[in-house]
């Protein structure tokens, strides 16, 4: 068994994980795909993008500007190598703050407003390999990471990366038949109790109740089995509008009312979770504000009213859901931690 070298726990369970459950042995065509798994790493445990590439406001001048990466939402968390390669420079200046710089073959990747950093340049790191702890060290209005890209010396959008490794580790979990790792083909119990944590925050936050995101969730994504679930961690069904091509943000086609239209990609479950909450919180669904978080029936009326779907039906799809599932207690539940908080 060939050696593996690596400091990500998550590369350490999901290899536990395959050892415990298949043979991995060479001859079995296993290793491959171990490898092929370990050989990328989100930078960051949990990946929720703040601010995408691009143009936008600056948070300093308010005026318009070139954001030339990408925000990732990190609070003083480790920060990892996404690939293997080795490290450029380490050093500081007053717009980035410290910042790591790795170069991946032609791919040039730069993590900015570190609080720490843990390498020193001509270090060889391994996808996985923690080189820093984000900040809010330089140019900056609070802790977060901050990474652009060059390829070939050009700027690129870091999210082609992110979706890169996303689609590396969809396809091996894929070619190894371990989908429910990923939470796809989970039994419907469990595919509601692995999502009704984020389905309450959301609530708390925004008032959409937690038995409305979890039903459509379910219902829009085939229970995370739907092609666009897998694919593009879009859980919601939602399209792309003109501003999120405009962005450049990543997305997938698909048919629906029409051939190949085109669906938003997220790089996890949590940021389709979160674009979900705030489309809601858009003028075009400015009825279902009107209900409180415990009233499902009517939040779900006022959505089908505002065009989220078309189905004719699908209030009814939904509330069959939530009280087959009894998803109406993740609202109380969530109720009474916010009247606690």
């Amino acid at each position: 068994m060939q050696k593996y070298y690596f400091r990500s726990m998550s590369h350490v369970i999901f290899l536990l994980f395959l050892l415990l459950s298949c043979e991995c042995s060479a001859e079995s065509g296993n290793e491959y795909w171990i490898d092929r798994y370990l050989s990328v790493s989100y930078p960051l445990k949990d990946i929720y993008v703040t601010s995408s590439y691009g143009s936008r406001r600056d948070p300093f001048t308010g005026g318009r500007a070139f954001h030339s990466g990408l925000d990732l939402r990190a609070h003083y968390e480790d920060v990892y190598s996404m690939f293997d390669g080795v490290v450029d420079t380490v050093s500081y200046d007053s717009r980035s703050g410290n910042y790591v710089r790795l170069r991946h073959g032609e791919y040039v990747v730069s993590y900015c407003h570190l609080s720490k950093t843990f390498v020193k340049p001509g270090d060889i790191v391994i996808a996985g390999d923690v080189v820093g702890k984000s900040g809010n060290s330089g140019r900056s209005k609070g802790a977060h990471l901050h990474i652009t890209v060059r390829y070939k010396g050009e700027l690129i959008n870091p999210s082609v990366l992110l979706v890169y490794i996303r689609e590396v580790r969809s396809e091996v979990i894929q070619s190894l038949g371990y989908t429910s790792f990923l939470g796809r083909d989970l039994d419907c119990e469990s595919f509601f109790s692995l999502h009704s944590s984020a389905a309450m925050e959301q609530q708390k936050k925004y008032g959409i109740p937690a038995s409305v995101t979890l039903s459509q969730m379910a219902y829009e994504s085939a229970w995370g089995r739907s092609r666009l679930a897998v694919v593009g961690n879009n859980y919601f069904g939602i399209k792309c509008s003109r501003q999120w091509l405009e962005s450049g943000k990543p997305y997938s086609l698909h048919d629906d009312d029409r051939r190949s239209e085109k669906f938003c990609n997220y790089v996890s479950i949590a940021e389709s979770i979160e674009h979900h909450s705030r489309l809601l919180m858009s003028d075009r669904y400015r009825e279902c504000l009107k209900y409180a978080p415990t009233d499902y029936h009517n939040w779900l009326v006022a959505l089908k009213k505002a065009g989220y779907a078309t189905k004719k039906d699908y209030v009814q799809c939904c509330e069959k859901l939530i009280k087959r599932y009894k998803l109406y207690l993740y609202d109380r539940m969530a109720l009474r931690d916010a009247s606690y908080s």
